[in-house]
């Protein structure tokens, strides 16, 4: 998957994209085609078929219609939220220690949490950055990545541009995550 990725135009990035994802999983503001074009300028000149699929409609839909299909796909359906915790536990227990766990971390990176609960995907995409490359990694494959599969799998054969953002989060965390292990060997 490493080389597609590249060849998708995702390989140059580092971890400042995560910061740069997070106001596009979030109800959209005026400033959304302003965040889209930061996010651009992070992959090379090839693109990525996802993000270019989400960055077109976010460019010709108004901002009344995106927030409603924002609203519609994360908030009111429930196999789509983009609470990560919900899709590895459920609403059992260990759903409340992760929370607390990233609760935690948000507090440590002075992480500002938001109106959102903390296993919001805007929030652990904050704390990514932060994290030590190692334990970065190791959160990723073992929380992330999972719950992520989980929300792509909730969209079933439902087309929306959301869902290639969702992938595109995905390729980007699967081939950082991959990056970091060939480094660290």
């Amino acid at each position: 998957m490493g080389s597609e990725m590249n060849q998708s135009g995702v390989g140059k990035m580092n971890t400042s994209i995560y910061n740069n994802i997070v106001p596009l999983i979030s109800y959209p503001s005026a400033d959304i085609r302003n965040d889209v074009k930061k996010v651009q300028q992070n992959l090379d000149e090839r693109s990525d078929n996802n993000f270019q699929t989400f960055s077109n409609h976010v460019n010709k839909t108004g901002m009344t219609k995106l927030q409603e299909e924002f609203t519609q796909l994360f908030d009111f359906t429930p196999n789509t939220c983009l609470d990560l915790g919900w899709h590895l536990h459920g609403e059992n227990y260990e759903r409340g220690v992760f929370m607390v766990r990233v609760r935690e971390m948000l507090r440590e990176f002075n992480i500002v949490e938001t109106s959102e609960l903390p296993d919001h995907l805007s929030h652990i995409l904050s704390v990514l950055p932060l994290m030590e490359s190692n334990d970065r990694n190791e959160f990723i494959k073992t929380h992330v990545i999972p719950a992520i599969e989980k929300i792509i799998e909730g969209f079933g054969e439902t087309k929306t541009p959301y869902k290639n953002l969702i992938q595109f989060i995905h390729d980007v965390l699967q081939y950082q995550s991959t990056a970091q292990e060939v480094q660290a060997q």
